[in-house]
C-alpha cells in the first residue's frame, strides 16, 4: 500500500509539472497569435518594441508598463494574478482589433485609460485568466473647439492634462 500512494504521489507531480512547463510556450504562442490577428484586424502599423510588452519578451519593461499608474500597490505584488502580455494601442483601431482578437483567441481583456482607477480593476484580474492588458495611455489627444463650444478628449489622457488644457 505504501509503495502504490508513493506512486500515486509521484504521478500526480510529474503530471503537474509536466502542465506547468507547459504554459509558457502556450502563453507565448497566445501572444504571437494575438500580435498576427492585430495585424489582421488593422491597417494601420503598430512598432511592436513600443506598444508590446510581455514577461517572456522585455521583464523590465512589462512591470514598469504595468506598475505605472497603480496607485494601491496592494495590486502590483507578486501574488496579485498579472495579464499575459500588455499591449498600447497607437490608433483607435488598434482598440477595436484588441477586442476582435481577444475574444477570437478566447482570453479576457482588461482595459487601462487615463490612470483614475485606484481599486485596481484595470490592470489585475481575480477571476478571469489568462488576460490581457490594453492600455490606453498613448491615445491621449485633447482637442479643444472654443467657438464650437465642444471639446474631444481621448481616453488615455489624465485628468491632469485634460485640467491643463
Amino acid at each position: 500500500m505504501g509503495k502504490s500512494k508513493a506512486l500515486y504521489a509521484f504521478s500526480f507531480l510529474a503530471l503537474y509539472f509536466s502542465f506547468c512547463t507547459i504554459t509558457p510556450t502556450s502563453s507565448t504562442s497566445l501572444q504571437d497569435d494575438f500580435i498576427n490577428c492585430l495585424h489582421e484586424n488593422t491597417n494601420v502599423d503598430f512598432p511592436l518594441l513600443e506598444t508590446f510588452f510581455s514577461p517572456e519578451r522585455n521583464v523590465s519593461d512589462y512591470k514598469e508598463v504595468l506598475e505605472s499608474t497603480a496607485h494601491n500597490l496592494r495590486y502590483v505584488t507578486e501574488s496579485m494574478p498579472k495579464p499575459g502580455f500588455i499591449f498600447k494601442p497607437v490608433h483607435e483601431s488598434h482598440v477595436q482589433a484588441s477586442v476582435i482578437c481577444s475574444n477570437q483567441l478566447g482570453f479576457h481583456h482588461r482595459v487601462r485609460s487615463g490612470g483614475h482607477d485606484y481599486e485596481g480593476l484595470s490592470f489585475v484580474s481575480l477571476m478571469e485568466t489568462p488576460f490581457i492588458l490594453i492600455d490606453l495611455s498613448k491615445l491621449r489627444q485633447i482637442n479643444v473647439d472654443i467657438e464650437d463650444n465642444s471639446a474631444w478628449v481621448q481616453s488615455g489622457a489624465t485628468i491632469g492634462e485634460l485640467y491643463y488644457r
